[in-house]
């Protein structure tokens, strides 16, 4: 099986170059990142385009559409799922029990960095410097924190690291290779995974 990413940003890609092995062991990648979420759903309909021709072909193939939700949850997943529906694919949400699929539209709730929130064992072993002390005060479910990112960041800044900007690229490289989905706290990471399971 073949799999390729169309992700919102650089950061998806580097968490999905050390995820995507370890979920779907035996299987090749490729990873599209692009400049943000208007990028991406700019050039979302052209590709799906493009999928709609190769899929009947290349039966190997599948296609996983990942997005940040932000603030607006059922929005985000009804656009990939109408973008998706225009180019003629059906997706594992819109299939009929039993009909096959090759692609799936998955979000990160709220941010991709809620994902890494929903597991501090992984934080701490990626950043020894972390302690379970600094994720005190903490929202205690990571889909539901609006601000992920600046929360992932204020947990590394109270453990002096990253005192001076985000790294959000290497925050993933970093933390990733760590993440475990069965302790991992985050509904949408599970989902993610889940969706991916569902692929072959």
């Amino acid at each position: 099986m073949h799999v390729e990413f169309l992700l919102e940003e650089e950061s998806a890609e580097a968490a999905l170059r050390v995820l995507g092995p370890r979920l779907l062991p035996n299987c090749t990648f490729q990873f599209i990142p692009h400049q943000g979420k208007d990028d991406l759903l700019k050039r979302l309909p052209g590709r799906l385009k493009t999928y709609a021709r190769r899929l009947p072909t290349e039966p190997e193939l599948r296609v996983v559409v990942l997005m940040d939700a932000d603030a607006n949850c059922r929005a985000r997943k009804q656009t990939l799922e109408r973008l998706v529906a225009e180019a003629g694919i059906t997706t594992k949400t819109a299939a009929a029990a039993g009909q096959p699929f090759q692609v799936i539209t998955r979000l990160a709730v709220t941010e991709l960095e809620a994902w890494f929130l929903g597991d501090p064992d992984a934080i701490q072993a990626a950043y020894s410097r972390v302690h379970p002390n600094h994720f005190k005060g903490i929202h205690t479910v990571p889909d539901e924190i609006p601000d992920a990112w600046e929360t992932l960041w204020r947990v590394l800044q109270r453990a002096n690291l990253y005192p001076t900007g985000k790294a959000k690229v290497e925050w993933a490289e970093t933390i990733a290779p760590h993440l475990d989905p069965a302790r991992n706290t985050s509904a949408s990471f599970r989902g993610f995974c889940a969706g991916l399971g569902a692929l072959r």
